[in-house]
Formats: C-alpha cells, sequence, structure tokens
C-alpha cells in the first residue's frame, strides 16, 4: 500500500506536519540550558527536551507516534484499528503535551549569577530556552489538527464518551474473561466393565443354626 497524499484533509496535513515539527523540537532543540558572558567570551551549554524532562517525554514521544499512524492510516498506506478514533486520540494526546509543556515553562527552575574576579567581569544564568516555546506551538498545532479531524468525522463530545467508555468495558471484559480450569473426574465413578470385588464376609454372617460340638466318646463302667 501507497502513500497517497490527495487522501489527506487538511486536518491530516495539519496534524502531520505538527508532529514531524514536534520530533524536530525534541530532539534537536535546546529546552533548557545555561550561559555564561565575559570579557573573554561567552559560553553556551543546554539539553534538548528528551534530555530535559525524563517523565513528560513519554507522553511527547506517544503523541507523535500516533498522530504519524493516524495520517498513515488517512492516506491508506496502514491499516489499523483502533477502539477509538484517531481524531480523538490525536487532539486528546496533543493536549494533554501542551499542558504538560505549558506546565515545564511556567514551573521551571532559572536564575543567575553574576559577579567579578578582579577586573574580569562574568554573569551566568540558566533556564528554558526556545525549543520548549517552538515544541509548545508544535504541540498546540498537533492538537488544533485533530480537532478539525473531529469536527470533520463528525464527531462530538458525547461521542467521545461513548467510544472511552466502550474501549474501558472491552478491556475489562478481555482481562476478566479467564477460562475455568477443568472440573477433577469424580472419585466415585468407576470404569465400565470393572467390578469391585465385595468384601468377604464375617463368620456371624452366615445363615443356618450353629453346627455342634462332636460328642466326647463314654467312659467303660
Amino acid at each position: 500500500m501507497s502513500f497517497d497524499f490527495s487522501r489527506l484533509r487538511r486536518a491530516d496535513q495539519i496534524i502531520g506536519g505538527s508532529a514531524i515539527a514536534f520530533f524536530i523540537f525534541l530532539f534537536f532543540f535546546h529546552w533548557y540550558g545555561a550561559s555564561s558572558q565575559s570579557p573573554l567570551g561567552g559560553v553556551s551549554a543546554g539539553a534538548n527536551g528528551w534530555h530535559s524532562f525524563t517523565n513528560s517525554r513519554w507522553i511527547w514521544l506517544i503523541t507523535i507516534i500516533v498522530a504519524l499512524v493516524a495520517v498513515a492510516v488517512a492516506a491508506g498506506s496502514l491499516k489499523l484499528e483502533s477502539p477509538v478514533q484517531w481524531s480523538v486520540l490525536v487532539a486528546g494526546l496533543g493536549a494533554l503535551s501542551t499542558l504538560l509543556i505549558l506546565y515545564r515553562i511556567i514551573h521551571h527552575p532559572s536564575g543567575g549569577v553574576s559577579g567579578s574576579i578582579g577586573t574580569v567581569h562574568y554573569s551566568v544564568s540558566y533556564g528554558i530556552k526556545v525549543g520548549i516555546w517552538l515544541g509548545l506551538i508544535a504541540s498546540a498545532a498537533l492538537t488544533y489538527g485533530g480537532y478539525l479531524a473531529m469536527r470533520e468525522d463528525g464527531t462530538s463530545l458525547s461521542d467521545v464518551r461513548e467510544q472511552a467508555s466502550a474501549a474501558v468495558a472491552g478491556m475489562g471484559s478481555q482481562s476478566g474473561s479467564a477460562p475455568a480450569p477443568p472440573a477433577p473426574p469424580a472419585s466415585s465413578a468407576t470404569e465400565p466393565g470393572v467390578s469391585t470385588p465385595a468384601p468377604p464376609a464375617s463368620p456371624a454372617e452366615h445363615s443356618g443354626p450353629p453346627i455342634p460340638p462332636p460328642a466326647s466318646p463314654s467312659e467303660p463302667s
């Protein structure tokens, strides 16, 4: 199956472009770093979004993958069923990624130090870099593309709740439907054609009168 660009809607194009841009900003731009300035020159160091945040990065990576898969499904190059519409997944994960980046922007360590060593003045500052702002724009655009796809699919918020409930119920039914173990064979059952021998009878169970003991011989008179 080939990738058919003509099948992509405007919403799918926005999703695909935003996912690629998000990937580039996440791995190839500094999201956090430090820089120093002095008469001898400036030095800067930083880390990209993948190395700066060890927990949120997995949500961002999953968002990018799901968005690219949704575009591939829309283009006809991939057939993959999902209990929830792809547009809903893209919009939901995009919104979550946007909120996480916004939280990292609001709550981040930053500051600076300045001083002098003799006649040499220096300053050091650390905080977020331009990459995190670009990532915020890309994730917001991805969310917008997912929202447009939902509108074109005719999906409402009530439909989203129904799809989510059905997906959760399906997962619960699969996890709780373990086969019951086979019942053990009954201990009282006997094989056909095999008779169980009866126990020997006790002497008291014989019928008939008791046999008298033999008479002793008489003594001569």
